[in-house]
């Protein structure tokens, strides 16, 4: 039995996607695709840990001040491919400022985090196609996304590659909601004393919240976002081949 959240010193929200349901008489390779956390405060076992994972590259989707203020730890000469396809949706700084100085509640934060993923699909989709053809050069070794919290930006990526991977959407979002188990502690980012309703709030991982992106995903695209990406119709075969696998008897 492979094991889903891959133990940590400095990560909470380390895990791997293998073994879910991706259609008829197929399942999620293990091994294959990683999300996580923050790497910024990963001991020297976790290096080890990391390091026997013998990841091809990791897609970092922090913004570049993000990656200057916590930067990645990570194994003394690697050779892993590193991504920072980083963004923000919209209007996401102008929440957390908010947060910070108590100005919005646990309403407002759902309000504006429901509107934020639909704007991964408007306006950020495009981020994600060099890490989803990241794994086509991979070429069956792991590869690993991450932000901060391991939840919003990465979590819309992880829904793009079970969606590739073939997973209906109810796996999707059932994988989305794990991170309910394990949440990074983001406190480090606001002032003392801030409200710790609407912090529990800013860190839940709701279903309706990748919900709201996979609608938005279906309005834009309906089935073909992978070939708005960029990927032809035997790069989607070969996405969905070293995703998946036959399931075991």
């Amino acid at each position: 039995m492979r094991q889903r959240r891959i133990e940590m010193d400095g990560a909470v929200n380390f895990r791997d996607i293998g073994g879910y349901g991706a259609g008829p008489g197929r399942q999620t390779r293990w091994g294959r695709v990683y999300r996580a956390d923050s790497l910024a405060d990963l001991s020297a076992a976790d290096l080890d840990r990391l390091a026997a994972l013998d990841l091809h590259g990791i897609a970092d989707f922090r913004l570049p001040a993000e990656r200057e203020a916590r930067p990645d730890r990570l194994p003394p000469g690697h050779g892993m491919r590193l991504l920072t396809p980083g963004f923000i949706p919209r209007g996401t700084e102008d929440m957390l400022r908010a947060l910070s100085a108590g100005r919005i509640g646990a309403a407002e934060i759902t309000a504006e985090v429901l509107v934020h993923y639909r704007l991964f699909v408007t306006d950020h989709l495009e981020f994600y196609a060099e890490p989803l053809r990241m794994i086509l050069e991979a070429e069956g070794r792991g590869v690993l996304f991450h932000c901060t919290s391991g939840k919003d930006r990465t979590g819309f990526g992880i829904a793009l590659v079970l969606l590739a991977a073939g997973c209906p959407e109810e796996v999707v979002i059932a994988d989305y909601e794990l991170t309910n188990q394990w949440r990074r502690d983001v406190r480090f980012m606001f002032r003392d004393g801030v409200d710790p309703v609407a912090l529990k709030v800013l860190t839940s991982a709701p279903g309706a919240y990748i919900a709201q992106a996979l609608d938005q995903l279906r309005i834009e695209h309906a089935d073909a976002w992978l070939g708005a990406l960029g990927f032809d119709a035997a790069e989607q075969r070969q996405l969905r081949d070293l995703l998946t696998e036959p399931v075991s008897p």
